[in-house]
């Protein structure tokens, strides 16, 4: 990984700074005052490629007073160029967005990102194939953490090795290696579970054969019982099949008794009515009352028209004396009106005619409209009681007629009663005939019916012999039918022994089948168990960090020979022998100077940074030689303040005397007298406004 062009927007100290242009830089210092945001360029690098940097949280990277920070970071790996934008908001509308994109041969970018950050992450990861930790314990001398490979516990340490020399792959491998023996055991044990029920079934064929046999002896006693019962049940079966017949002839004889007895009802009654119809003493006597009730309704019937005849003259007279009522009525009141007017006037003048009239001739005409107007009225009164009397005559004669009229209308039916004595007296001699030849046919149906009543008796003796040998069918039909169940349970558990015989055979070849298979399966186990013991940490991973480490000693006593005159030497150990007398992985970090080996605490700081340095710079170089990572970039954050002036020399001619092994070197201080000390610089100034940065 080269850096090629950084661009931070609010990010620690910076707002808008101009974009670090890393071209044609090899070996460069930065530098600038305390607080100026020097260590924050290199955070700005990590937080974008892994979104970690010193901080604890995303917050506390945002540029005071801002709510979104961004950095987009080019760079290359090999012959390929990539860049990384990340960006950040907090407060209510808070989020992220990391995108990875990859320049095409046009010099076009392309968007290679994933569907999510975490995605993307891991592919900028693969991509890079670095982690941060990694970075950090290598490549990356940060501010306060130059020994963050030197303090790890040894087992640390070997894993950061590890992954410097890329062997998580073997991890890998060793887990793939880990699950397919995991698979197999599973299977072994399957088979072992199967081969165990196998066995088990196996060793129950004694078992199998007893029972056989057993139900072998168990069929033929059973079907012996079954036979005789079967015997015997022939006889209930044939009493069965005649009671079927003899129940149908009692059917068919019940049937016919009915029929013959119902036509003798109806010949008996016809005989009745045959025998009344010629009884012409009855008839006889039924005609003369027929006849003597019909002259009686006929005289009655006079009468009617007679009185029908007197009730008619009573009403006209009613309605002439009704008539001479109204006509009196309307006179005696014209009479009344006129001796009205005639004492209210008091002229000596007639007032209806006009005469003269004195009073004399006035009382007389009085006296006569008064006598004329009580003759009227008495013949009034005469004439209401003539119609009162005419009345009550009416009355009488309507309830006669009606009393007669209902007397008259049973006329028909005795007219009809006459025609039909007349009637029978004329078919009485048929009626006679016709009784003798019922007599004949009852004679027939009596006989028939006596036959019929005969025959039954003897089918119900018949049944009743049949009922007698069916009367325990029931018991039997019970017995034989568990006959047949114990026979068909009988057969079946027979079957069943032979079957359990026959599955012992077959589980004779897939015993064989699961054996051999299992044989197969370990065969295989094993040679997982060999691949998972060469991928693990004491396999080729221990192999080649073996081989790795000489090359780290050479490395790092090189320059820590540089920048101590040759007095400090390091030594690496990956092995160490336990109390048990073992052999145990480790990674233990051995420095000797002219006072002898001790231990890394007990050199001084200046020391101890020398030895983190070369250690650190050694991981740099084997990983930017590491075929596939393509780190070639170093970058060291302070740590001069600890040497003195020599040894600040030293360290920088050491670092010169790197610089083939990497394509960038940038080196961050604040010491003055080290800014020329390297061919380029970087200037971080602060402002208002924010830091600056300026290639120098």
């Amino acid at each position: 990984m080269i850096p090629l062009r950084l661009e931070i927007t609010n990010f620690l100290a910076y707002r808008h700074p101009a974009p670090l242009d890393f071209s044609g830089i090899h070996v460069a210092v930065v530098v600038g005052e305390n607080g100026a945001g020097k260590s924050s360029l290199l955070d700005a690098i990590t937080w974008a490629l892994w979104g970690r940097s010193r901080a604890k949280t995303d917050t506390e990277l945002v540029h005071q007073g801002q709510s979104e920070m961004r950095v987009q970071f080019t760079f290359a790996l090999g012959d390929q160029q990539y860049r990384v934008l990340r960006s950040k908001r907090v407060g209510k509308s808070a989020g992220g967005l990391l995108e990875f994109q990859g320049c095409d041969p046009s010099g076009r970018w392309v968007s290679i990102s994933e569907a999510t950050i975490p995605k993307t992450q891991d592919k900028i990861i693969r991509t890079l194939r670095l982690t941060y930790e990694t970075f950090c314990n290598s490549a990356y001398l940060a501010q306060g953490r130059a020994d963050e490979f030197t303090g790890k516990r040894p087992t640390e340490r070997k894993q950061v090795l590890a992954e410097i020399l890329g062997l998580q792959e073997w991890e890998q491998y060793e887990e793939r290696a880990k699950v397919k023996i995991r698979a197999i055991d599973q299977r072994l044990d399957g088979l072992n579970a199967v081969l165990a029920e196998v066995e088990a079934e196996l060793a129950r064929r004694p078992e199998y054969e007893q029972e056989l046999t057993t139900a072998q002896a168990k069929v033929i006693e059973v079907s012996e019982r079954l036979r005789l019962a079967e015997t015997g049940w022939t006889r209930i079966d044939v009493a069965r099949q005649a009671m079927v017949a003899l129940e149908r002839q009692l059917n068919d004889l019940t049937r016919r008794l009915k029929d013959t007895q119902r036509e003798l009802d109806d010949l008996d009654k016809d005989l009745r009515q045959a025998q009344a119809r010629a009884n012409t003493v009855h008839l006889q006597r039924d005609l003369e009352m027929a006849q003597g009730h019909l002259t009686e309704l006929d005289a009655l019937d006079e009468e009617k028209e007679r009185k029908t005849a007197e009730r008619g003259t009573i009403l006209e007279l009613g309605a002439d004396l009704r008539g001479q009522n109204e006509a009196a009525k309307q006179e005696a009141d014209g009479l009344k009106k006129r001796l009205e007017t005639l004492q209210a006037a008091n002229a000596p003048v007639c007032p209806t005619c006009g005469q003269p009239l004195d009073e004399g001739a006035r009382q007389a005409l009085f006296d006569r409209l008064n006598a004329d107007l009580e003759a009227r009225r008495s013949l009034y009164r005469e004439n209401a009681a003539r119609i009162k009397t005419h009345t009550d005559q009416t009355a009488t004669l309507d309830k006669w007629l009606h009393e007669t009229t209902s007397k008259l209308k049973g006329k028909p039916a005795h007219l009809k009663k006459l025609g039909e004595v007349q009637t029978a007296l004329e078919h009485a001699g048929e009626a006679r005939e016709r009784i003798a030849g019922l007599t004949e046919r009852r004679a027939r149906q009596a006989t028939a019916l006596a036959a019929d009543q005969t025959e039954r008796d003897r089918v119900n003796t018949e049944a009743e012999q049949h009922t007698h040998i069916l009367r325990d069918a029931a018991a039997k039909q019970r017995n034989l039918d568990n006959l047949r169940d114990e026979d068909g349970m009988a057969k079946a558990r027979l079957g069943g022994a032979q079957q359990k015989l026959a599955a012992l055979d077959g589980l004779n070849k897939q015993r064989d089948a699961k054996r051999a298979e299992r044989l197969a399966l370990t065969d295989e186990r094993g040679l997982y168990e060999e691949l998972r013991d060469a991928f693990g940490k004491r396999g080729v991973p221990a192999m080649m960090i073996e081989a790795a480490v000489p090359e780290i000693e050479a490395s790092a006593n090189a320059l820590l020979g540089r920048m101590t005159a040759g007095r400090m030497h390091v030594r690496f150990n990956t092995q160490r022998e336990t109390q048990a007398g073992d052999t145990r992985e480790t990674l233990d970090i051995q420095i000797a100077d002219e006072l002898g080996t001790r231990a890394y605490e007990q050199f001084s700081g200046g020391e101890q940074f020398r030895v983190n340095f070369a250690i650190r710079v050694a991981l740099s170089q084997l990983l930017a030689r590491r075929s596939g990572t393509q780190l070639q970039t170093l970058i060291m954050d302070e740590g001069f303040g600890v040497l003195d002036a020599t040894g600040r020399e030293r360290l920088v001619e050491a670092i010169n005397a790197a610089q083939h092994d990497f394509q960038r070197i940038l080196v961050v201080t604040h010491i003055d007298e080290l800014k020329d000390a390297f061919p380029a610089r970087i200037e971080i100034t602060k402002g208002a406004e924010g830091s600056e940065i300026a290639v120098v």
